[in-house]
């Protein structure tokens, strides 16, 4: 059976999974949980890839990459664009597999060997958010990527840095919008029950946009029995979100 899933998805005993850190948005407790969480709950022996500043410090056992330094781009909310570095296949091992990739504000809470059995040949992530609010938006979220940085290294090549500094006609909202621009031809989008926004779909049994309040105030968490994944955009992040249960798998 691990043959067969190999030949499919070129995932065998081993998973190369990725995450970003840079500036100081988060701290390296976010790194540390992030992978702890990744090894609890897939099948394979996990190989952890970390892309940040030259100079920081990174653990012996953690695969490091440095990322490029952009001039120009400023703000909380900049190290989003760095994302587009993970697709610089100059970066990735010849003997690697497809990349996982993960923000580190992602709480995974079961199981996700599923993401890796799709598709080979699709380009997956979950879909934004967004489309709560409105049935028509598509785009992803890019909190979660399963792909090839060989076969999508133009995601790179066509980035244009003069395009988002200092620049207030930004065709981009972020990171997200630049790189389903790019892959849209590829995309295969998580099924929407099995990866949930903490804030809209978990917390407090859920957001009611029509009366922008939370469906169950004060109340617990709530998830679907097949949810495995949260993601926390915006705020609060896990670990200022003072909630049991996220308490219980972010660790």
């Amino acid at each position: 059976m691990v043959d067969k899933i190999k030949k499919r998805t070129g995932v065998g005993d081993y998973i190369d999974c990725a995450c970003l850190i840079h500036h100081t948005l988060y701290d390296w407790s976010y790194v540390d949980k992030l992978y702890n969480s990744l090894c609890r709950n897939l099948t394979p022996i996990v190989r952890m890839h970390v892309y940040t500043e030259s100079n920081r410090f990174v653990p012996a056992n953690y695969i490091r990459h440095d990322i490029e330094e952009w001039e120009g781009i400023r703000g909380p909310k900049s190290s989003w664009w760095y994302k587009v570095q993970l697709f610089d296949s100059k970066h990735w091992p010849k003997r690697a597999t497809k990349m996982l990739y993960f923000d580190l504000d992602t709480v995974i809470v079961g199981n996700i060997d599923w993401l890796w059995q799709m598709d080979a040949g699709k380009f997956w992530a979950p879909r934004d958010f967004k489309y709560l609010m409105k049935s028509s938006r598509f785009c992803i979220n890019s909190s979660i990527m399963w792909f090839d940085p060989k076969q999508y290294h133009y995601v790179y090549k066509n980035f244009d840095l003069k395009s988002v500094v200092n620049n207030p006609r930004c065709p981009w909202h972020g990171d997200q919008d630049y790189i389903y621009s790019q892959v849209k031809d590829d995309i295969a989008f998580y099924d929407t029950s099995r990866i949930l926004s903490y804030r809209w779909q978990a917390r407090e049994g859920g957001y009611d946009f029509r009366y922008r309040k939370p469906l169950n105030q004060g109340g617990e968490t709530v998830i679907n029995p097949e949810t495995s994944v949260l993601i926390f955009h915006g705020n609060p992040k896990p670990h200022n979100c003072n909630d049991p249960f996220i308490f219980q798998h972010w660790r």
